[in-house]
């Protein structure tokens, strides 16, 4: 679903923050003889054993393209976000736009009266571009209703002075979440850019066009050329690729007819000096069709992406539209989810902060907040015990990850300063009306920010979210209160599953401050590597069979795992489950004591696995083969634990498997000297010896 925001960070940000999708109805409770599959061998598929009978019982609901851990914590935390939208509002401002945006969205018949007419706006300002020069102008007006039109735009930390904000530029303008399919030419792609194509001529039919197929022809060749100019999603991962401060008079001579100035005045801020536009080549692309594409295609263009924008806020043919594509087409989900649920994303993405506020006060404790700070600071003291003896940092480049690890900013639960909501007004008009009201608001806010210091209020993600996430760019971890819940974590439940569950998750996003992006930036979040040519070397070496290992898991059918693209996050699984184990060795465990059947190692390893299960959708897996960072779930368990000594030993797995055929022989071709692999609890292990981290 496109959001609505007025600021969509640097991609590279946004693919590091994505710890986990989203979470839980159960309690610890979930570590059950009913979760398991005790037909398959624990040593050979732990996935499998962990959570097979939880697999089982848990088919995808309808309107969903998956579903595990993350979606079930996700309903419990909705259906608590529902309770508290519902209670009568009280006589605070904030409280009232939260009522006002919700019940106009479940108004459907409201919503149904209105139709299009809260895009009419938009189409009219697109209808006045009478010459070339009026392309710029037209732009500028969308975004400045929060319209991200051909580009994004938006504020957010200067990598090089982490302690303000400035804007940035980056590449934008297609309604598909990746270059690659408008490039691709495999069958498969063919099919859904022919469905895409479908998508388009509706949008355009539904916003009016009197020539809807050959206006969807238009808006299909401008996305593919600019499709042709972006960078690639591993491109995108390094910071380096969207920073780059440039002076305004500068941006006029690399965009010539695009006025810089001219766009930022329209968007109701001040000029600043410079702006971050590191995307050279798709500017370059863009401002080279603005002076050549006819009229009448740019028309087309940005009509379809601001019908496209606002779809999931209009009338039932826009949703429909929408759904198809997005939800059924790309991601196999066949129902749509109830309306409440939509209306409440729509609330959560546009005053996250002020849902975040009734939130926090109703459930995060101060108990389970003092109880998730122990367990966070044990992990950070082993993270920086590990980063005392790693074998890949030398003398000078450990001094400056003790220092990195010793001044993180560890923000929990959610923040306590309030954001000033008395200049938005949401009395009038429709639900769209109102959606659009709420997204120019927030992006002259969040735009007005740059160059300033940041606020206290400026968390990315509200106190509700299932998720938790490192930064780079602010050397922060933060932890929001919505995930620092059951079955991830129970104040009342053993160290083994709170360590096993969290604390793998929280291990996971420390350490992505010393991999191969945090080691571009130093302890005060600014963008400097600190690491020497050696030492990179050295993890490099250290890493890469991990990445040979995961090119041997098929994902479906014979679409199987990008080692590559999926490296990152698969080392960083690694390194959080050893950092993990290792904070709760420190804890004095009894690892022989059981509850029920299960000894406390056991418990820490099936809390590990059961984080990740999940059920998915042919069409979302083959999705995420192919654009997301993270393994599949079966492989981000399997994958970490065929490399994990003490996951041998609390299952007492024997030394005796070997690799299968089709693993050896696909080693074979990379000229690996292929060996009789140690104990893997996976049935494809293309390794001599385990991979260590530390």
């Amino acid at each position: 679903m496109p959001i609505l925001a007025p600021l969509r960070r640097p991609l590279f940000l946004s693919l590091l923050f994505s710890a986990a999708p989203a979470f839980a109805q159960t309690p610890i409770a979930s570590l059950d003889a009913r979760n398991l599959d005790t037909k398959t061998a624990a040593c050979v598929d732990f996935y499998q054993y962990a959570n097979g009978g939880w697999l089982a019982a848990n088919p995808i609901p309808n309107g969903y393209a998956s579903w595990g851990t993350f979606e079930e914590m996700n309903q419990a935390s909705l259906l608590k976000q529902r309770e508290l939208l519902e209670a009568p509002a009280g006589s605070d401002h904030a409280d009232r736009l939260l009522s006002q945006l919700y019940s106009a969205g479940l108004d459907e018949a409201a919503v149904e009266a209105a139709g299009a007419t809260p895009l009419q706006p938009l189409l009219a300002r697109i209808d006045q571009i009478k010459k070339p020069k009026d392309i710029p102008a037209a732009i500028a007006a969308l975004h400045a209703r929060g319209i991200p039109v051909l580009f994004d735009f938006g504020s957010n930390d200067d990598l090089k002075d982490p302690s303000l904000r400035i804007l940035y530029a980056n590449q934008g303008g297609l309604g598909l979440p990746d270059r690659d399919y408008y490039l691709r030419s495999d069958e498969a792609t063919k099919n859904l850019m022919t469905a895409y194509r479908g998508y388009v001529e509706r949008l355009l039919t539904l916003a009016g066009s009197k020539h809807p197929s050959a206006d969807a022809d238009a808006v299909l060749a401008v996305e593919t050329r600019l499709a042709k100019s972006s960078l690639t999603l591993l491109q995108l991962r390094d910071p380096n690729n969207s920073y780059r401060p440039i002076a305004i008079k500068q941006l006029d001579k690399l965009t010539p007819g695009f006025k810089w100035a001219d766009y930022i005045k329209a968007q109701g801020i001040a000029a600043p000096a410079t702006i971050s536009l590191a995307h050279e080549a798709f500017f370059k692309e863009a401002s080279a069709m603005m002076a050549t594409l006819p009229l009448d295609q740019w028309k087309a263009y940005l009509k379809f992406q601001s019908a496209h924008a606002m779809a999931p806020y209009l009338s039932r043919g826009f949703v429909d539209a929408h759904d198809a594509m997005f939800l059924r087409t790309l991601r196999g989900s066949q129902e749509p989810m109830p309306r409440w649920k939509r209306v409440l994303g729509t609330v959560d993405t546009l005053l996250p902060q002020a849902l975040g506020q009734r939130y926090l006060q109703s459930e995060f404790t101060p108990a389970r907040a003092e109880a998730a700070q122990k367990l966070i600071d044990t992990l950070r003291a082993t993270l920086r015990g590990n980063l005392e003896k790693a074998s890949w940092l030398g003398a000078d480049s450990r001094a400056e990850a003790l220092a990195k690890i010793d001044t993180l900013d560890v923000k929990l639960g959610g923040p306590t300063t309030k954001l000033d909501y008395s200049s938005l007004d949401l009395s009038k008009g429709s639900y769209g009306d109102k959606v659009l009201a709420a997204t120019a608001w927030l992006h002259k806010l969040r735009l007005g920010a740059a160059g300033k210091p940041r606020e206290p209020w400026q968390w990315p993600q509200p106190p509700q979210a299932v998720n938790l996430y490192y930064d780079p760019a602010r050397n922060q971890l933060v932890v929001p209160a919505g995930i620092v819940q059951a079955p991830l974590f129970d104040p009342a439940a053993d160290d083994a599953a709170n360590y096993g569950g969290l604390g793998t998750l929280i291990a996971h996003e420390l350490f992505h401050g010393f991999d191969g992006i945090g080691n571009g930036f130093n302890a005060q979040g600014q963008i400097a590597p600190w690491q020497s040519q050696a030492d990179i070397d050295a993890f490099k070496a250290l890493t890469a069979p991990l990445e040979f290992q995961y090119d041997a898991y098929k994902a479906l059918g014979d679409i199987r795992v990008s080692g590559r693209l999926t490296h990152a996050e698969n080392i960083a699984d690694l390194a959080g489950a050893q950092i993990a184990w290792e904070a709760f060795l420190s804890t004095k465990p009894d690892l022989a004591a059981k509850i029920g059947n299960t000894t406390a190692a056991q418990r820490f390893f099936l809390a590990y696995a059961q984080d990740w299960r999940r059920n998915y959708r042919d069409e979302e897996l083959s999705l995420l083969s192919r654009i997301d960072v993270h393994a599949p779930s079966k492989f981000r368990v399997n994958g970490p634990l065929a490399n994990f000594t003490p996951f041998a030993d609390a299952f007492a797995c024997k030394d005796t498997q070997t690799l299968t055929d089709e693993a050896a022989a696909a080693a074979r071709k990379k000229g690996k000297n292929v060996k009789p692999a140690p104990v893997t609890p996976t049935l494809v292990k293309p390794l001599v010896e385990r991979v260590s981290v530390f």
